[in-house]
């Protein structure tokens, strides 16, 4: 064994000297970690608690419905400019599609009426004014909510911002909130969701452009990372939970998997976790304890799934559903925000959830086909204010030790793109840190 490595969890040595880098942890923030890792030349060791990467943002094999599903339905934009350079990354730069043109159909169930937003070229959201970009009752105050969003201070929320009685608050910025931030307008935090106009709908059609993994999360975000980093002599070690940490002189030395402990000596260590397991594991760093559901339902048909308009995805008003997602014969539907959903009996969300599209679907009265429904109770943190001020940074006062998640303060809202900034930035303050090593 060379002098400051350990066994690790696959049989293989793994060094512990300053040149590795330890990551706890395999969703985005974990996958783009480790490959950021390996593109600084250091080795890199990856270990996840569960039985496959990805975490919230993976697809598998439904036996009910006997087709591939994701977990969730994400919608990437092209503004997300930390998710095409982690693709580049890992030599996947075309694994998502764009739409072309860009657009986002919307339907209101109540009323019947439809509209479409196309975003135009340009850095200003002028396009907002114009007839087919405009959301019926809208107009000049679309650009003065806007405004109010900018300026908005550290403790506004959305609706604090915004008209709350006008036709924009139900028909896009309520929308917009529970989509982005997965917390109803009326709590959301004001300055987070303007982040994320600022990045998408001020910049026109390049920043707005949506971009859809057409053979599913895992095919494009998650299979070429393994297949990089395994090409690479980084082997992912799945099923072990990190216990808790031996920590000593203000530093990580050991990890304990509860069967085993890896040494870490002089490595660097990136926990890219939930905030729930930062709290147990280091319960003297603030993080933020409050969560939001989202509630995800797969519908197969009987033939292809056909959305009003002929789009990819519609967007619902005056439903519980918000956003329908089609491929092929698969219809999936997402409910942010969910906390009333998320309560109920899988069958009965199945039930209410078909009810309410049938008539759009023009099947009025068909029964409910097939369906898988998946409730992930801790989707993400609250995105109100106050929860949105106790994301910590990546450091933890440990001088081997980063924080990686879309929960941290990454200065965007918990989305995919969030989460493999936290991971790159977390290995580029690990690079950039000069600690004390121990002598061999």
């Amino acid at each position: 064994m060379v002098p400051g490595a350990s066994i690790g969890m696959n049989g293989r040595e793994i060094s512990a000297d300053g040149r590795a880098l330890h990551v706890v942890g395999a969703g985005m923030a974990g996958l783009a970690a480790a490959v950021a890792g390996v593109r600084a030349g250091l080795r890199v060791a990856l270990y996840e608690a569960a039985g496959q990467a990805g975490g919230r943002c993976r697809s598998f094999h439904d036996a009910t419905l006997d087709r591939l599903i994701d977990n969730g339905n994400h919608l990437i934009v092209g503004a997300n400019r930390n998710v095409f350079g982690y693709l580049a990354d890992i030599g996947a730069p075309d694994a998502l599609s764009p739409l072309d043109p860009p657009r986002f159909d919307f339907l209101d169930a109540a009323t019947g009426g439809t509209w479409t937003l196309q975003p135009k070229d340009g850095f200003l959201p002028f396009w907002l004014l114009g007839r087919e970009g405009r959301v019926p009752g809208g107009g000049v105050g679309d650009l003065i909510d806007a405004g109010r969003l900018a300026f908005a201070g550290p403790d506004a929320t959305v609706a604090d911002c915004v008209d709350t009685d006008g036709p924009l608050f139900e028909r896009f910025w309520q929308p917009l909130s529970r989509a982005v931030l997965n917390t109803d307008a009326t709590e959301g935090s004001a300055q987070l969701l303007w982040r994320m106009v600022r990045k998408t709908f001020a910049r026109g059609a390049a920043g707005s452009r949506p971009y859809l993994a057409d053979k599913g999360l895992s095919a494009a975000l998650v299979e070429p990372a393994l297949a990089y980093l395994g090409g690479r002599g980084v082997t992912a070690v799945f099923n072990e939970r990190l216990r808790g940490l031996r920590i000593s002189d203000a530093r990580v030395t050991g990890l304990d998997f509860g069967n085993r402990t890896i040494g870490t000596g002089n490595a660097r260590v990136v926990l890219a976790l939930p905030p729930s397991e930062i709290a147990r594991l280091l319960p003297d760093i603030g993080v933020p304890g409050e969560t939001r559901p989202i509630v995800n339902l797969h519908y197969r048909l009987d033939g292809e799934a056909v959305l009003p308009g002929g789009g990819a995805f519609l967007g619902l008003v005056g439903t519980e559903a918000q956003w329908i997602f089609r491929r092929g014969d698969i219809l999936s539907v997402t409910i942010s925000a969910a906390t009333g959903m998320a309560a109920k009996p899988a069958d009965a969300v199945a039930e209410t959830i078909w009810r309410e599209l049938a008539p759009i679907l023009d099947r009025p009265g068909a029964p409910v086909p097939p369906c898988r429904v998946i409730k992930e109770q801790r989707a993400t943190i609250a995105q109100t204010p106050a929860q949105a001020a106790l994301r910590p940074g990546p450091a933890t006062g440990i001088a081997n030790l980063w924080l990686a998640g879309d929960w941290t303060d990454t200065g965007l809202p918990a989305t995919i793109d969030g989460a493999i900034q936290s991971g790159r930035e977390a290995v580029k303050r690990a690079l950039s840190a000069g600690f004390r090593a121990i002598p061999d």
